[in-house]
């Protein structure tokens, strides 16, 4: 029995981290056999300051079989991430304190065009130790991470691997939903307010997406009988949400609208089962996106991000994204929305395409995690 231990964000209110970590794990008992357990680490306690990358902490690792760090935000180059310049914020000096096997599993970048990133330095020095480590993995989502992160510390290495967002697996519990109308056309809206000055470049850009949107969804309502759920993945999308809703006309706001809960990890194959009885996703978060297409539920990314438009491109997927930007976006998204319910069993075939062979990659390279075990053993 192999023992690892799991950081990640087991914490956290923001639901995408469990669509991470149950898929994540997941297909790793799947394909490392039953002969592995989990010891789960917060990693938003560290985060946060409840505990600290120390020598205790490597001493724990050094107990068990190894470590992986979960598929998360890692790279965000904050200012008070002054030992390693990223989330995995270990003293360099202690890096050679580990005897077992790390994996940095899937991990992904959130930083927006011309925000500085800090300790580069530091940064820069602890990812060529991980690069020259024998006991040391590291792969990163197949979202545009690769070729940023090759760009910020200036060479290419192909110890820098891509491996699917694991969210694609995440595993659902067959569940009822009040949100859901069986009589109507149950469409999903996830939409995204975190880093709104990053992302919007002001308030006039972000109301007329929402115009735009509100439009969309206006003449949508007028051909089909519609249940919107808005789908909260964490506090910042409120705010979003509220302003759609004051730029719905009243029959539709106060008839056509309903939400679903904002649940904490230990809820996502709940939240995402959710997910799966929709009829469609409109997904404007990327833990929205990867876990509809997993799931074979017919998806449209509204995406303002570049690591969205990266993984359906990589996908083979960018017939399913617009960018919120685009001009007439109301228009566009009335037409691939009534192409997307027309063509439900079609799209699903397409997403089950997408998902096996992602699983393959999946499985290559859990493989040669399997491998590094058992070399360490």
């Amino acid at each position: 029995m192999k023992t690892l231990v799991h950081l990640a964000n087991f914490n956290s209110t923001n639901i995408g981290n469990g669509a991470l970590i149950f898929g994540l794990e997941r297909v790793l008992r799947e394909d490392l056999g039953e002969g592995v357990r989990f010891l789960h680490d917060a990693w938003d306690d560290y985060t946060f300051g409840l505990k600290s990358f120390d020598g205790n902490f490597v001493s724990s690792i050094n107990r068990c079989d190894g470590l992986i760090v979960g598929a998360a935000v890692t790279l965000n180059g904050r200012e008070y991430l002054a030992n390693a310049g990223m989330r995995f914020d270990l003293p360099y000096e202690l890096w050679p304190r580990f005897s077992k096997p790390i994996v940095f599993y899937g991990i992904s970048y959130r930083v927006w065009p011309n925000q500085p990133y800090h300790h580069l330095d530091k940064f820069k020095r602890a990812i060529d130790y991980i690069l020259n480590s024998p006991r040391v993995m590291f792969s990163v989502r197949n979202d545009g991470t690769k070729s940023w992160l090759e760009s910020l510390i200036g060479y290419e290495s192909e110890k820098i691997e891509v491996v699917p967002d694991p969210a694609l697996y995440v595993p659902v519990a067959d569940s009822g939903h009040p949100e859901l109308m069986d009589e109507r056309v149950n469409v999903l809206l996830s939409l995204n307010n975190e880093d709104q000055t990053s992302r919007f470049k002001d308030e006039e850009q972000k109301l007329e997406f929402l115009k735009q949107l509100a439009l969309a969804i206006d003449k949508l309502a007028a051909e089909r009988d519609l249940n919107i759920i808005l789908c909260p993945h964490y506090f910042d999308d409120y705010k979003i949400m509220a302003e759609l809703m004051a730029l719905l006309p009243s029959r539709i706001a106060h008839q056509k609208v309903v939400s679903s809960g904002l649940l904490k990890v230990p809820q996502a194959p709940y939240f995402y089962d959710l997910y799966s009885k929709a009829d469609i996703a409109l997904s404007m978060r990327i833990h929205s996106m990867s876990p509809a297409i997993g799931l074979g539920v017919p998806m449209l990314a509204l995406s303002s991000q570049k690591r969205m438009s990266e993984f359906l491109n990589t996908a083979g997927l960018k017939d399913f994204m617009l960018d919120i930007f685009d001009a007439g976006l109301a228009e566009k998204i009335h037409t691939k929305v009534e192409y997307l319910l027309s063509h439900r069993e079609e799209v699903r075939r397409k997403f089950e395409t997408v998902r096996s062979a992602m699983r393959d990659q999946t499985r290559s390279y859990n493989r040669k995690i399997g491998a590094l075990l058992e070399r360490a053993c």
